[in-house]
């Protein structure tokens, strides 16, 4: 529906955010997330909000990833 809206508009303002869930203090939600930001543990989201500056209001959400960064393995250098 926000796509259908956009299309109409001649100009429409993109803001983008990204959001870090942190769950690195809830031990049970650990597995299989990744480091975010400075030390968290968690999941990433990034969404952009389509708005209507002659309005200043919101359409809709254009789009939205969530995801997370892989594990990284440091290596010593030592046998």
């Amino acid at each position: 529906m926000t796509a259908e809206i956009v299309a109409e508009e001649n100009v429409v303002l993109c803001v983008g955010d990204t959001t870090f869930l942190d769950y690195d203090s809830i031990v049970t939600k650990r597995e299989g997330y990744g480091p975010i930001g400075k030390g968290g543990n968690g999941l990433i989201l990034h969404s952009a909000l389509a708005i209507d500056p002659q309005k200043g209001q919101s359409i809709g959400l254009l789009w939205q990833k969530l995801w997370n960064r892989e594990v990284k393995h440091h290596w010593s250098g030592c046998c």
